[in-house]
């Protein structure tokens, strides 16, 4: 391995494709603004959001939103007709508590954010839409925060919060995503 690698070398995480329900694009772009990120919007499939919002490479360390499939979309109404009630139901109902109070232990992706003022302001934008906002009041919310010395915090070194959205999903819609808010606690020098 050379002693300075070439950058194109490096093994990245490139994207993130996430999908919206029908008819809520404009909605999605809302939700990843809501996140910190830049929306660029320039029309066709999908749309793009930049993690860091000053770096406007289409390549890396971005996210991606388009519309479900009509094929998605038919199924996540027919999954959610079947599990209206009977066992179906009821294991959906136990699997959502459990992602509720264990967001962590739940598919999600995270974010790190630059400082602890910068996940508050996060928290608090979440936060105030998913009360406020017609559109968005039940269908975003703060989740879950675990601060260092905290049950279930996962480390010291960083402050995790856990942001849940049924706006955009990596996955079924119907079922929400979790999307992780990182900050990670300078260390000291010696």
């Amino acid at each position: 391995m050379p002693a300075v690698p070439d950058d194109t070398a490096l093994r990245r995480l490139t994207h993130a494709e996430l999908v919206h329900r029908p008819g809520e694009r404009a909605l999605a772009q809302r939700v990843l603004e809501l996140l910190g990120c830049r929306v660029v919007d320039r029309g066709g499939h999908f749309f793009t959001a930049f993690v860091e919002p000053d770096v406007s490479d289409y390549l890396t360390n971005v996210l991606y939103a388009s519309e479900a499939t009509p094929e998605q979309w038919a199924f996540e109404q027919a999954l959610d007709a079947a599990s209206g009630t009977g066992p179906l139901a009821e294991a959906r109902d136990a699997w959502a508590a459990r992602m509720r109070a264990e967001p962590q232990l739940s598919y999600h992706f995270g974010l790190r954010l630059p400082s602890e003022a910068a996940l508050d302001a996060a928290l608090d934008r979440i936060g105030e839409a998913g009360r406020t906002d017609p559109e968005l009041a039940g269908r975003i919310e703060v989740a879950a925060v675990f601060r260092p010395g905290d049950p279930g915090a996962a480390t010291d070194a960083m402050v995790q919060a856990f942001v849940r959205t049924d706006v955009v999903a990596c996955g079924l819609l119907g079922l929400g995503q979790h999307i992780e808010l990182q900050w990670h606690i300078p260390t000291r020098k010696a």
